[in-house]
């Protein structure tokens, strides 16, 4: 961390209505004044505890690469989340329970990339950026709205920007704890998986975390094009790669238990299994009306008392996801986009061509390998469940069979978030 960053005294910390954070752009149409001064005074107190604890937050720093800055202009809801969030982290340094793994380090990378993506969006370098930039009609327009009835300015890309970043980086940084608290060889010990298993569950893990730290890097290098994705396409990553985690997680078992981090998981989870939920039925049924059934008979199979539930329910989302994949990117679409002999095998357009498809207007590469590596990564851990009787069935638990569900609604939701862009 910049040492400047704490070498101010405490009476030179600006007063709360001084305070520049970027407002939420999922604020409330109207705030009442004290209520703002409330939510200032939250990011205030970040603030002081970050000097106050300046020499831990340092090491947390060097172990775990939590930017300072992510921290400094983290907007108005995420700043109370983000500082429970770096208490477990301090909480598990003063343990010796930081683990390090390749994974880790790669969280890390993206944590820094998106520090110097704030870097990148003060009102000076984002005009210039706009300059360079045709913006599609309307993109950020919902976000400019809310902020604009915060700050009465309209438009302010730059707090429109950091107040997106901060939102992707109370994803992200819970990410990185939460790998941080993963034990690298022990990854499924949770289903007593063998050795030849754990290894593609490590090597597809890791192919997806690389693939989501190249995105943030091709991001940080040229963060026009965070402006001009829609704002829902570019914070799915983070999305997806808490939901990837959260699967690792839940068939792995930890150490050590921190009560207040596991809380803090499931509160962000629920948020984002209610977000999806309601949106994923109702872009199926813009798409397909007929996929809602197989999206209600995976829901349904993890009340259902047959021994063999676990298999069905896998089933039945594999089966909606490949509905919805070649529903997308039909095979004579593909053939009318691409006659590439790379995007075909066996005479039939390959899952990589249909995804490339499904992105080629966002003409991003970074972005359409990391979508695939998402789901590739999400059909292994996926197949987990599916094995059924040809090997011996592992004991699920709900709580296991109900992230992997959030997992794989939350996929489908992000192909069809970016379908629904065209």
């Amino acid at each position: 961390m910049n040492d400047k960053a704490h070498s101010k005294k405490p009476d030179e910390i600006p007063e709360p209505e001084n305070l520049s954070v970027a407002p939420s752009a999922r604020l409330p149409a109207t705030i009442p004044p004290e209520t703002l001064k409330r939510f200032l005074a939250v990011s205030e107190s970040l603030q002081r505890y970050m000097e106050q604890n300046s020499r831990i937050f340092k090491e947390v720093i060097k172990t775990s690469a939590v930017h300072d800055s992510i921290l400094e202009k983290i907007n108005l809801s995420a700043s109370l989340e983000a500082s429970k969030i770096l208490d477990a982290q301090i909480r598990s340094l003063e343990l010796n329970k930081v683990f390090q793994s390749p994974a880790l380090e790669l969280a890390n990378t993206v944590n820094l990339s998106i520090g110097r993506l704030f870097e990148a969006t003060d009102v000076i370098r984002v005009n210039e950026l706009l300059k360079q930039v045709a913006l599609p009609p309307r993109i950020w327009e919902e976000q400019l709205q809310a902020i604009a009835k915060v700050v009465g300015e309209f438009p302010r890309y730059d707090l429109a920007l950091q107040s997106h970043l901060a939102e992707i980086s109370k994803l992200s940084v819970l990410s990185q704890a939460t790998v941080s608290r993963l034990v690298w060889e022990n990854i499924g010990n949770a289903l007593d998986v063998q050795s030849p298993i754990r290894s593609v569950l490590q090597n597809s893990f890791l192919d997806f975390t690389q693939s989501y730290s190249k995105l943030f890097d091709s991001w940080e290098k040229q963060p026009s094009f965070v402006l001009l994705l829609p704002p829902i396409v570019s914070k799915f990553p983070a999305i997806e790669f808490y939901n990837g985690v959260d699967v690792v997680d839940s068939i792995t078992i930890r150490h050590h238990e921190d009560i207040e981090f596991q809380e803090e998981k499931r509160w962000i989870e629920e948020e984002v299994r209610k977000e999806t939920e309601d949106r994923l039925e109702a872009l199926l049924v813009r798409l397909n009306a007929e996929l809602i059934v197989l999206l209600r008979g995976a829901r349904q199979s993890l009340d259902s008392a047959n021994p063999d539930h676990a298999r069905h329910f896998a089933t039945s989302l594999r089966e909606l996801f490949t509905h919805v994949l070649h529903t997308l990117a039909p095979d004579d679409k593909i053939r009318a986009w691409s006659t590439a002999p790379e995007h075909y095998g066996k005479g039939r357009p390959t899952r990589r061509a249909r995804l490339l498809y499904i992105c080629r207007t966002l003409n991003h590469e970074p972005f359409s390998t990391f979508i695939e590596k998402d789901i590739d990564a999400g059909l292994e851990f996926l197949q987990l469940f599916q094995r059924g009787t040809h090997e011996v069935v592992p004991k699920y638990a709900d709580i296991q069979l109900r992230i992997m569900l959030v997992r794989m609604e939350s996929l489908l939701r992000f192909m069809l978030e970016i379908w629904n862009t065209d």
